[in-house]
């Protein structure tokens, strides 16, 4: 059977996965703009220090050659940069020459004067906005630490106002650190949310799917012909005015079956007394003619034909006839044994083997009147589909998936599959003489068990009527109220 999502589990969806969407958006976004404002913010912070460390230095600085190194014109200009990196906790500061890129100061003090910075083949763009006079900062780079840094260049002018070098302050991005922290902190509030969520979700969700499903269960109660079924009108609005509309459904039917009940018992009266009647003179007219006398067959075959139109009077009203089981434990075997006792002859005139396999301990909780009336129609049918000759027809019963199951099977032509929806149609026959209502009847009974009936292929060919019934079944309580009897 193909598994179907239930309401609850697609309200769940409904309002969980968008939900989850919006929020993993939010925290998201909220990271990236932080990102960004962090950002923009070390490096405007990076430009400021840039050109703040241009006047302390002077253009002077731009006259030093390779060899100065110890000169003290280097020195107080190192010690001045090393002074702003320490007050601003930047990372390093280097003056270079706009030209060539090499460096004249670092306060790493890796790099001498003349030194190529390596860093400045990297960075072009922003050198050529230095010799437009512009500041700039570059992107995010993975340092030799494996830190992500930043730098900020800025122009370094000389008295004219001319760009003779650039000065360059890196820094790391040590608001990385507290975007992990951010992060996480919002995934915590994600998930907590989520919870939050799924159990709102899930109360919502409760509360509108319980109420439809009561009401599912009772209109399959009242399908199955349950019709003083109480509805229940709980939950939201709408499912209340579903509930009190399938309410006065179920009264409209319940009083409609009454007065076809009544109506049937009362047709059954006025047909079965004249029934009563001819029978009774036809079988006096019988006696009074001889053996011999030709009209004595035609007076029989009155009688059989009286017969038949008694049995359809009467599977009429039982079709008709609303009667709830009276359910009791019944060994299955002894049912079967019963049934089979019953059609013994039918089956002897006709050839055909009864045969049965049932566990001798299974018992299930049913009415043994009507299952077993139900059982001798499918036998009586499996008798009448079985050849004449080598003709089967078997019973067996036994446990599947939690239920009990007892099945009718022979070897006759079997049931075309697309009759088997058909066969279960009230007044469908394919005999001449059939009132079209056993199959019907059967199925009528099983229902009221609160089980199953099928038609199937046996193996090997013919027929194979499959019953499935719950092991307990439930004693009304309209018992006492049983119409016909």
């Amino acid at each position: 059977m193909k598994s179907r999502i239930t309401l609850r589990q697609q309200l769940l969806v409904a309002l969980v996965v968008p939900a989850t969407m919006a929020l993993i958006a939010v925290a998201w976004f909220a990271v990236a703009r932080a990102r960004h404002a962090l950002d923009q913010a070390l490096g405007e912070r990076l430009l400021v220090v840039a050109q703040a460390a241009g006047p302390l230095v002077g253009p002077r600085i731009a006259a030093l050659e390779a060899g100065d190194d110890e000169t003290r014109t280097k020195k107080n200009a190192l010690a001045k940069l090393e002074s702003l990196r320490e007050a601003t906790r930047s990372a390093r500061i280097v003056v270079g020459l706009l030209d060539d890129g090499t460096a004249l100061l670092d306060t790493k003090e890796e790099l001498k004067i003349g030194d190529a910075y390596t860093r400045a083949r990297f960075d072009r763009h922003e050198l050529s906005l230095v010799k437009q006079k512009q500041t700039a900062a570059t992107v995010l780079f993975d340092g030799p630490d494996g830190r992500p840094y930043k730098s900020g260049y800025a122009p370094l002018y000389d008295d004219d106002g001319l760009v003779v070098a650039f000065v360059v302050v890196e820094a790391p991005a040590s608001y990385e650190e507290a975007l992990t922290t951010l992060r996480n902190s919002l995934l915590v509030a994600v998930g907590l949310a989520l919870v939050i969520l799924m159990v709102s979700a899930r109360s919502i969700a409760r509360r509108v799917s319980v109420p439809l499903s009561a009401l599912s269960a009772a209109a399959e109660r009242i399908g199955r012909g349950e019709l003083s079924t109480q509805v229940p009108t709980e939950g939201p609005e709408e499912a209340a005015v579903l509930g009190e509309t399938m309410g006065q459904m179920a009264a409209s039917l319940k009083a409609r079956d009454e007065e076809l009940q009544l109506m049937l018992a009362g047709i059954a009266h006025e047909v079965r007394n004249p029934l009563g009647g001819i029978e009774l003179f036809g079988g006096l007219l019988k006696e009074d003619l001889e053996s011999s006398d030709p009209r004595r067959k035609h007076v029989e075959k009155i009688l059989r034909e009286l017969s038949v139109l008694a049995k359809v009077v009467n599977d009429f009203l039982d079709f008709a006839r609303k009667r709830e089981p009276d359910p009791r434990p019944t060994k299955i075997k002894d049912l079967y044994e019963e049934v089979l006792g019953v059609a013994g002859k039918d089956a002897h005139d006709k050839g055909v083997r009864l045969l049965q396999e049932t566990p001798p301990e299974l018992e299930v909780s049913l009415d043994p009147d009507t299952i077993k009336r139900a059982l001798l129609n499918l036998v009586r049918n499996g008798i009448q589909a079985a050849p004449a000759s080598n003709g089967q027809v078997e019973l067996w019963a036994g446990r599947k998936d939690g239920e009990v199951v007892l099945e009718v099977r022979d070897n006759g032509p079997g049931v075309p599959e697309d009759k088997r929806a058909e066969i279960w149609r009230p007044f469908y026959t394919t005999k001449q003489k059939g009132t079209g209502l056993g199959l019907a009847l059967v199925k009528k009974t099983i229902l009221a068990h609160r089980g199953q009936i099928e038609v199937a292929e046996r193996e090997g060919g013919g027929a194979r009527f499959v019953i499935r019934l719950p092991v307990e079944l439930e004693r009304s309580a309209n018992d006492g109220e049983r119409p016909g009897h």
